[in-house]
């Protein structure tokens, strides 16, 4: 389970934001990516190989140093991964002339060579993609963790959020071995079902505002609101994709002003409180793990982590990666423990 939002109705401020929802623990950590690196997806006949001319952060995840779960580049451009069961992918590169990228490797390769969701448009046409099981892609000089043993099999099933500096949103999916590529007006992206059924679901909630009810009489009886926020009343509270769906939709639409970027990253955080599964609700183990922030003008991931009261600020012209140099690694926000 995860959620990934855009607040749309930000004119002149780009900003967006995710949780990372999942049970087995995903042991992520903060990948800085200079320019220049040197890349190559799995092996197979044709495999792609690339250098990022672009630099981005990014957050890793299962044990694969490159494989990513979100990201923001130097341009302004960031990749999500949700989890969608219903991707379907050849578990061999499927045979053709393009070159051939195993989907694990498909963040790290967009945010590295992608700078709009035009150009990820253009990428995404120039390759067959391929989906291995975890097995395959494991270093074979590395011993798997057991906690990913029971994985070891699994292709991992997941679709695409994409936004960029210039209000541009769009979601990719694998169904039955084809790609299929979605404009996301809504800026939303949650789990199953498909994109495409939950913009028809939102038809079930066409009356939710944030305007207040008035008072009404009823067969000559008054009947009042019984509160705040009575514009709302039927919206899904659940964890189900499709209701944090409808609750982020409505939230991306609502959030209409905003001071500064400070400001509408506060927000974004404060939308994702609304989705955020905590530890022990769903009987699944799912929770939500971590979540980021994206300043997409600015170019600074913000990232905080389930048992840490803090929220780390990574500024990508800081950390250097507009120029060659090192790749590193850094930790996740710290754990805050309470004093006195």
């Amino acid at each position: 389970m995860c959620t990934d939002l855009r607040l749309v109705r930000l004119s002149d401020l780009h900003v967006s934001a995710r949780t990372l929802d999942f049970s087995f623990e995903t042991q992520s950590q903060i990948e800085i990516v200079p320019r220049g690196q040197q890349w190559q997806a799995a092996a197979t006949d044709g495999a792609l190989s690339w250098s990022n001319h672009l630099g981005f952060v990014a957050l890793n995840g299962l044990g694969f140093p490159d494989y990513f779960a979100d990201g923001l580049n130097e341009a302004g451009l960031s990749v999500g991964t949700l989890w969608l069961p219903e991707t379907k992918l050849p578990a061999t590169a499927p045979a053709g002339v393009t070159p051939a990228i195993d989907f694990l490797s498909v963040a790290g390769w967009l945010l590295g060579t992608c700078a709009s969701v035009q150009e990820v448009k253009t990428a995404l046409s120039s390759v067959r993609v391929w989906n291995p099981p975890l097995r395959v892609l494991w270093p074979a000089q590395r011993p798997m963790p057991k906690g990913l043993e029971a994985l070891a099999d699994w292709a991992i099933p997941e679709h695409l959020a994409i936004h960029d500096a210039h209000g541009h949103d769009l979601v990719v999916e694998f169904l039955d071995g084809q790609m299929r590529v979605h404009d996301n007006p809504a800026g939303v992206l949650t789990n199953s079902p498909t994109f495409d059924w939950h913009l028809t679901n939102l038809r079930n909630y066409v009356g939710l505002t944030n305007v207040e009810d008035q008072p009404y009489s009823l067969s000559g009886i008054a009947v009042t609101p019984t509160g705040n926020g009575t514009g709302l009343l039927g919206m899904p509270g659940d964890v189900t994709p499709p209701s944090r769906f409808v609750r982020a939709t409505v939230m991306a639409q609502t959030v209409t002003a905003a001071a500064d970027a400070h400001a509408a990253i506060n927000q974004a955080f404060h939308c994702l409180n609304l989705v955020s599964v905590p530890r022990h609700l769903a009987a699944s183990g799912d929770y939500t793990q971590w979540s980021v922030a994206r300043d997409h003008d600015n170019r600074v991931l913000y990232v905080r982590a389930y048992d840490s009261w803090a929220t780390d600020a990574h500024d990508l012209a800081a950390l250097g990666v507009t120029s060659e140099g090192a790749r590193r690694t850094l930790a996740m926000p710290a754990v805050v423990t309470p004093t006195g």
